[in-house]
């Protein structure tokens, strides 16, 4: 479900537009509702083949959809802005000889031959608005597409076989009727609290087409298993005389009970809860009859039903004040509940484009995606898929060149103007950007006896390189170990100075090119130190040293706040740079623990400017939890809980990255894909998955308010400012 954008119209007919829900079919649905009656609607903008289900041509004309199709709800998802505008009050067409009219027409009196279980109740048709449109009674529910990608894994196999059950009956009516329905596919199935309904057919094809693609949809809400019942394999048969009728599996399978997922039970009673906020916000409409249950208790009581079997869902609901209950902010900095996520899966928007790499480690080899713009005005993002750097057209996702035997897997930085550094077995090499082709003579740059091991920063406006690196004798036996921090000048390519910090004091390097610093954050003798290194000469002066710190912490530093935070057995303690007090401590431990007084795992804090909250502390943790925390002075501001990974996928906390228009905070990591979440309150926006393997790893880099997710070796960019 979806906002209304200021663009956006208003009114449909007699119907006041209230939001924008999944698209099915190929077809723009909203959310709506008739003044002076009691219910909410659902409206089908009606397409005579026209395909863009996800542009916004279809309510305001400006979206991408190019009003072409070919009759099977798809489009090419670009075009020229002249989709037709959803029809308001005085949007009439008198004449409804045209093909979108008379295609609704049809389809509305198929259904209402066949009405019945199994498809939607019709209200009322607009046949004579440009463009037509179908109202249908709303019931919460999500395509079948969306309720696969969120159940990872597939429906088990017996809520398939009742979905093939409560699917075959109304077709079977319909081909009673002398209909075919035409347009059944995943997003042409919508997933109630009380089983599947079909959208409004398109009476193309013939019945055995229509078994045909229901086989197609078992299996995809299989997630790609055949279904275990001989007779539902027959759908699929390359024979059409082989295949049953949809009457011989009604009559086979019966009145099947349809049991939705608890999973898909929580999605649903969110969007319940989502559908009643927005009809509360609109006029109220006159009161019913005392006789009469209103529209709220009606649909509470849809909610109720849609929760038998649900559980701690059903629980939550009842006893919570709501679904917002779960991820409502704390009275207290301690996790009062360790009940399992509910979020549901919200439409992510358009891929804008999609990249398939040779190397299937991208994830490895691409810890930041580097991107400028070329003389021509080509905005180009920089991937390392060894042994091949790529340079991609962010416009649409092209390679503008790609250069093989670039043996390197570390991660690049960017150096002088138009160039990129890349360390290749322990030596330094740059590239150009606009072509890729090796500078610095055409041969890697030898940093001496030193052996490098990782690069740490660039300042661009000085040209020099920070890198750390091993000394000679690391490894013999009987040696004193040394680790360096190098200062390295990319313009006259030599050393400037270099800082020996022995190894078991060696820890971070912590450059802040905004402020002209260089620091060095280590451990000696069961504290923290941080020193200032002077940049021109590498002289570090006396350190700093924070005593209250914890053996086997994970210690982190951030300038933005000014402050350093340990990060140890599911705590989070922040003291200021130079003060060796901390301000602050939360516990996001679970309340019934793991019995291992370990604690759980909790990532480094991440510090962002957020336009309307200031500075804020973002930590997420590996039950896949997401925490806004004041860094003044620890207050929680806002928790969101995800969805969990699949069975069997690493438990790890999240990682976070911020849109350059700081209005989406990506979140990313396991199988569970990608989530957008609102920076200022944590409301969720929409997730995204490229794969529902267990074992899927992702990464959202942001390249100013567009995310490139990547997933193995895909690459796609999503809009998300």
């Amino acid at each position: 479900m979806e906002e209304l954008s200021l663009d956006d119209a208003r009114l449909l007919g007699p119907y006041v537009l209230l939001a924008r829900l999944t698209p099915a079919g190929g077809e723009p649905r909203l959310l709506a509702r008739r003044p002076g009656e009691e219910g909410l609607a659902e409206i089908t903008l009606v397409r005579d083949g026209v395909g863009n289900s996800r542009g916004r041509g279809g309510l305001t004309g400006r979206g991408r959809g190019n009003g072409r199709g070919n009759g099977n709800g798809r489009s090419n998802g670009r075009g020229n802005g002249t989709g037709p505008r959803a029809a308001t009050a005085t949007d009439v067409d008198h004449d409804t000889s045209t093909p979108s009219a008379t295609l609704t027409r049809r389809s509305a009196t198929a259904v209402r031959t066949a009405t019945g279980p199994g498809f939607p109740e019709l209200l009322e048709d607009g046949t004579a608005a440009q463009p037509p449109w179908i109202a249908w009674r709303f019931t919460p529910s999500l395509t079948l597409a969306e309720t696969g990608a969120l159940m990872y894994g597939g429906l088990p196999a017996g809520t398939v076989r009742s979905l093939a059950a409560c699917l075959a009956a109304p077709l079977a009516r319909l081909h009673a009727a002398g209909y075919a329905h035409g347009a059944l596919s995943p997003d042409a199935v919508l997933v109630a609290p009380d089983g599947p309904r079909l959208i409004r057919p398109r009476l193309t094809g013939s019945p055995q087409d229509d078994i045909a693609a229901l086989g197609d949809v078992l299996t995809h809400a299989a997630a790609g298993r055949a279904p275990d019942d001989a007779l539902l394999r027959r759908c699929s048969h390359e024979d059409p005389e082989e295949r049953p009728t949809a009457q011989e599996l009604a009559d086979e399978l019966g009145d099947e009970p349809f049991q939705p997922p608890a999973r898909l039970l929580a999605a649903l009673a969110r969007q319940a809860d989502r559908a009643l906020a927005l009809e509360s916000a609109a006029d109220a409409p006159p009161p019913a009859p005392l006789a009469r249950p209103s529209r709220r208790t009606l649909l509470t009581a849809a909610g109720a039903g849609l929760l038998v079997g649900g559980g701690a869902v059903a629980g939550w609901v009842a006893g919570r004040g709501g679904t917002e209950a779960l991820t409502a902010p704390a009275a207290a900095s301690r996790r009062t509940t360790a009940k399992p996520a509910t979020v549901p899966r919200g439409t992510p928007p358009a891929a804008l484009w999609r990249y398939e790499a040779k190397y299937q480690f991208l994830n490895n080899a691409n810890t930041g995606l580097w991107h400028d713009t070329h003389p021509d005005g080509t905005h180009v993002v920089y991937l390392a898929e060894f042994p091949a750097l790529t340079a991609l057209d962010m416009a649409d996702g092209r390679p503008v060149w790609q250069r093989g035997g670039i043996d390197s897997n570390e991660p690049m930085l960017p150096g002088e103007p138009g160039t990129l550094i890349l360390q290749c077995y322990g030596e330094l090499v740059t590239v150009a950007t606009d072509d890729g082709k090796q500078r610095w003579g055409k041969r890697p740059y030898h940093v001496g006896e030193l052996v490098l091991s990782e690069l740490l920063a660039c300042d661009k406006r000085r040209g020099i390189l920070y890198y750390k690196a091993n000394g000679p004798d690391n490894f013999k036996k009987g040696a004193t170990p040394r680790s360096y921090l190098v200062s390295f000048d990319l313009v006259g390519r030599k050393e400037r100075w270099r800082l020996q910090v022995p190894v078991a004091k060696s820890g971070a390097f912590i450059f802040l090119p905004g402020k002209d610093e260089l620091h060095v954050l280590y451990k000696e003798d069961g504290a923290v130190e941080l020193a200032e290194v002077d940049i021109t000469s590498g002289t570090m002066g006396p350190p700093f040293r924070h005593t209250w710190t914890t053996e086997g912490a994970t210690i982190s530093v951030d300038t933005v706040s000014g402050q350093v935070y340990q990060v140890h057995q599911g705590r989070v303690t922040a003291a200021p740079l130079r003060s060796d007090k901390p301000v602050w401590e939360i516990n996001l431990n679970d309340d019934d623990g793991d019995g291992t007084g370990t604690g759980v795992y909790v990532d480094v804090p991440n510090v962002l400017r957020v336009p309307g909250l200031g500075t804020v502390v973002y930590v997420t943790d590996a039950n896949r939890t997401v925490y806004a925390v004041d860094p003044a002075d620890g207050r929680e501001i806002w928790r969101r809980a995800l969805l969990p990974d699949p069975p069997y996928a690493t438990r790890k906390a999240p990682g976070l990255s911020l849109t350059k228009s700081a209005r989406t905070l990506l979140t990313w990591g396991g199988g569970a894909g990608v989530v957008a979440l609102d920076p200022r309150s944590g409301a969720y926006k929409w997730s995204f998955q490229s794969s529902q393997a267990a074992s899927s790893l992702y990464t959202a880099f942001v390249v100013d308010d567009t995310a490139l997710v990547v997933n193995g070796s895909t690459v796609i960019a999503l809009p998300a400012g």
